[in-house]
C-alpha cells in the first residue's frame, strides 16, 4: 500500500534491519524504510524512509440498543432503514457485521439484527460496527365469542364487564378514537371497540375488535301497601311480605347487591327493597319498590306484688292467679304450661306448689305476645293459718267423728309425725302424711282400746318448730 518509486522495492521497519517486511504485514503509524534491488541483485546501500499515518474513524453510538417500532405508527406506510436511530456522520446499515453490501435507507425493517458503520470525513469508514436489535411490533386484533353482548342494568355494568381475548385489551367508543374508555365507565346500548396492546410499548394492533352492547331492564314489583304490620309473635320472615311481581328478590337497601333469604326474619321498623327478576335474561330491575314493616308485640301480662303466693288450705285455683294479672293491652290472657308448644289450661285448674305457669295477652288483632309472663307459683303463704288440736273423738263407726284429726297439719306441716300414748305410757298409735288419722285401734288395724285418756305429741318437722304435746279423749 506504500507509495514509493523504485524496482524490486523492499521494506524494512528500520533503517539498518536486514529483515524484509511481508507485503501483508499491517501498516501502523511510525516510519517504514525502502531500498531499491537491481537487475544483478544489488540492493541499494542507502534507504528511503517514509512516515505513516493510519486514519482510525469510530463506530456511530446509541442509547437506545433495542429499538421497537409499532407497525399502526408508520400507516398507510412502514418503517424502514431511515427511522433507526444513531447517532454518527454518513452512517452506513448493513444486515451483518461482516456485510459489504450496504442497504439502502428505503429497505423496510424486519425483527432481527442491523449493523452501522461511520464515515469520516477523511472518507474513512470505522473498522467496527454498532449492532442495534430491531422489534417489529404488531398486536393481533382481538376476538370474542360474543359481538353481541347484553347486561342487566340493574347491576351498572362498565366497560370492564366487556369480553373480549387479546393482550391488554383497550376499548374506544368508535373505531377511529384515540381516546382509550376508563374500565369503570357505565356501559349504554351501543358499539364499542377493542385494540390489543403491547405491555411493554403500547402500541396497538391495527385494526379493532366491535361489540354491541345491549342492556336490559324490567318493570320494578308492584307493592300496594308500603306499611306491612305483622305479630311479632308468628316470627315472620321475608317470605310473609305482600309484593306482586316475578322471582322477586329482596334486599335491606336500596343499592344493597346481597339478597335477603326468603328465611330471614323481619326487624320491626326496617324498610325492605323488593326487585322483580325476568326470567328470560335473569336480570333484576334496576328500580326498587320499599315497604316498611312493623312488628306489634302487645308485651307480656304484668303481675302485682306477691301475685304468686297462696296457701294449700285455700286450695287456689289458676282462676286465683289469673285475678292477680293484668293485660296491658287489654286484651285477653291465656295460660300454659310450658311456652312455646305447652298445653292451654284451663282457669279451674288447681295450682300446684313449685310449678310454673306461662300467660300470654292476645289483643284485638289476635296478635300473642312475643314472650309470656313465667309465674312460679309458692303454696307456703299460710302465716293466717294454724293447725287446729282438738280434745277428743268417738270411734263408734257412725260416720262422725270417727277418727282423731288435727285441722290444717297435714296442709300446713307435710312432714309431721303424731304419737299417741295411752295413760301409761304406751304408744298406741303413729299418725304421718303416708298414714291416716287414728280410728281408735291399736296400731290402727288392732283391736279397739278402751275408751279414756290418752296424750298426743305433735312432731312439726317445719320451721324448726317445736313439738307440742296434748291430751285427747276417747269415747265409745
Amino acid at each position: 500500500e506504500l507509495d514509493v518509486t523504485g524496482t524490486s522495492v523492499l521494506w524494512y521497519d528500520t533503517e539498518t534491519s536486514t529483515t524484509p517486511l511481508n507485503g501483508t504485514d499491517l501498516l501502523a503509524d511510525g516510519d517504514y524504510w525502502a531500498s531499491q534491488t537491481d537487475a544483478s541483485g544489488c540492493e541499494s546501500a542507502s534507504r528511503t524512509v517514509v512516515n505513516v499515518t493510519i486514519n482510525k474513524t469510530t463506530p456511530p453510538t446509541t442509547t437506545a440498543a433495542n429499538q421497537s417500532f409499532c407497525i399502526k405508527d408508520f400507516l398507510p406506510n412502514t418503517p424502514t432503514i431511515a427511522d433507526l436511530s444513531v447517532s454518527g456522520t454518513s452512517i452506513i446499515w448493513y444486515d451483518t457485521e461482516t456485510s459489504t453490501t450496504p442497504l439502502n435507507t428505503t429497505d423496510v425493517l424486519i425483527s432481527g439484527d442491523y449493523w452501522a458503520s461511520q464515515t469520516g470525513a477523511n472518507g474513512c469508514e470505522s473498522a467496527t460496527r454498532l449492532l442495534i436489535n430491531v422489534n417489529i411490533i404488531n398486536p393481533v386484533v382481538p376476538t370474542t365469542t360474543q359481538t353481541t353482548q347484553s347486561f342487566c342494568l340493574a347491576n351498572n355494568p362498565t366497560v370492564a364487564n366487556l369480553q373480549a381475548t387479546g393482550s391488554t385489551i383497550k376499548w374506544y367508543s368508535s373505531e377511529t378514537s384515540t381516546t382509550p374508555l376508563n374500565s369503570t365507565e357505565i356501559l349504554t346500548d351501543g358499539i364499542y371497540w377493542a385494540a390489543s396492546t403491547d405491555a411493554t410499548t403500547g402500541c396497538e394492533s391495527i385494526s379493532r375488535l366491535s361489540v354491541t352492547v345491549i342492556i336490559n331492564d324490567i318493570l320494578p314489583a308492584t307493592i300496594t301497601n308500603v306499611s306491612q304490620t305483622f305479630c311479632a309473635s308468628s316470627k315472620p320472615t321475608i317470605s310473609s311480605l305482600d309484593v306482586s311481581g316475578n322471582g322477586i328478590v329482596w334486599f335491606d337497601s336500596q343499592t344493597s347487591t346481597t339478597p335477603l333469604l326468603s328465611s330471614d326474619l323481619l326487624v320491626d321498623g326496617k324498610s325492605y327493597w323488593a326487585a322483580q327478576t325476568n326470567t328470560t335474561t335473569g336480570c333484576l330491575s334496576s328500580s326498587r319498590v320499599v315497604v316498611s314493616v312493623t312488628l306489634t308485640d302487645p308485651k307480656a301480662p304484668i303481675i302485682i306484688s306477691l301475685g304468686n303466693e297462696f296457701c294449700k288450705i285455700d286450695k287456689p285455683t289458676l282462676s286465683d292467679l289469673n285475678a292477680n294479672v293484668t293485660a296491658l293491652n287489654g286484651g285477653t290472657i291465656t295460660w300454659y304450661n310450658a311456652y312455646p308448644n305447652g298445653s292451654v289450661l284451663n282457669l279451674s285448674d288447681l295450682l300446684v306448689e313449685g310449678e310454673t305457669y306461662y300467660a300470654i295477652e292476645t289483643d284485638a288483632d289476635s296478635c300473642t305476645s312475643l314472650n309470656p309472663l313465667e309465674v312460679t307459683v309458692s303454696l307456703e303463704s299460710c302465716d293466717a293459718y294454724d293447725v287446729e288440736i282438738y280434745d277428743g273423738f268417738s270411734p263408734t263407726g257412725n260416720g262422725i267423728n270417727d277418727t282423731f284429726k288435727l285441722g290444717n297439719l297435714r296442709d300446713l306441716y307435710p312432714n309431721f309425725k303424731v304419737e299417741f300414748y295411752n295413760r301409761w305410757g304406751n304408744l298406741v298409735y303413729t299418725a304421718n302424711a303416708a298414714k291416716p288419722d287414728w280410728n281408735g285401734r291399736l296400731k290402727g288395724d288392732g283391736e279397739l282400746v278402751p275408751a279414756g285418756v290418752y296424750y298426743f305429741i305433735i312432731y312439726f318437722n317445719k320451721n324448726d318448730r317445736k313439738p307440742i304435746q296434748r291430751k285427747l279423749y276417747l269415747s265409745r
